[in-house]
This record gives C-alpha cells, sequence and structure tokens, in this order.
C-alpha cells in the first residue's frame, strides 16, 4: 500500500508539473497574441485614418447622398458640412461615412 501511495504522489506532482508548463506556455502565447493584435490594431487605424483623410479631400463639398429626412439640428452642421445651399437632405461625406461606420460596428 505504501508502494501505491508513493506511486500516486509522483504521479500527481508530474501531472502538476506538466499543467504548470502548459499554463507557462499558454501565458506566453497569450502574450504574443496580444501584441500581435496591438501591432494590427494600429496599422488599421493608421489605414484608416489616411484613407478618411484622402477621401474627405476627394470628396470635400460634393453631395455624396440624398437623405430621405431632414437631420436634427444639431447633427446639421455634420450632415451639411462644406456644402453650399440650404437643402439639409444633401450629405456630405463625412456623415455618410460615420453612419456606415456606425452601422457595421453594430
Amino acid at each position: 500500500e505504501k508502494r501505491k501511495g508513493a506511486h500516486g504522489d509522483s504521479l500527481d506532482k508530474q501531472q502538476k508539473k506538466k499543467i504548470e508548463r502548459e499554463e507557462e506556455r499558454l501565458k506566453n502565447n497569450n502574450r504574443d497574441l496580444s501584441l500581435v493584435k496591438m501591432k494590427s490594431m494600429f496599422a488599421i487605424g493608421f489605414a484608416f485614418t489616411a484613407l478618411l483623410s484622402m477621401f474627405n479631400s476627394i470628396f470635400d463639398g460634393r453631395v455624396v447622398a440624398k437623405l430621405p429626412f431632414v437631420p436634427l439640428g444639431w447633427i446639421q452642421g455634420l450632415s451639411h458640412r462644406n456644402l453650399q445651399g440650404d437643402d439639409y437632405t444633401e450629405c456630405s461625406f463625412i456623415f455618410l461615412y460615420i453612419l456606415c461606420t456606425m452601422s457595421i460596428r453594430q
């Protein structure tokens, strides 16, 4: 019986060491994954900022959409940004971009 007890203890110790090694490996993999994820998020953020700037300069002052409603007063400044005239159903690029981005994130 003592042999069985001693043998069981050594198995428990081996299993604990194996679990500890696996947990350490998992922790390292999580750290590496977080680093890669952070780098990709910075790259995506930079790319979208550059694209937004480029498209904003291309479509500056141009009507890109006709809204089926008149936006609320406090949104009209954004929806009619840099557009000529008083037709508040005309939509600027930045407002359409914001609407599309919000709908995609939902």
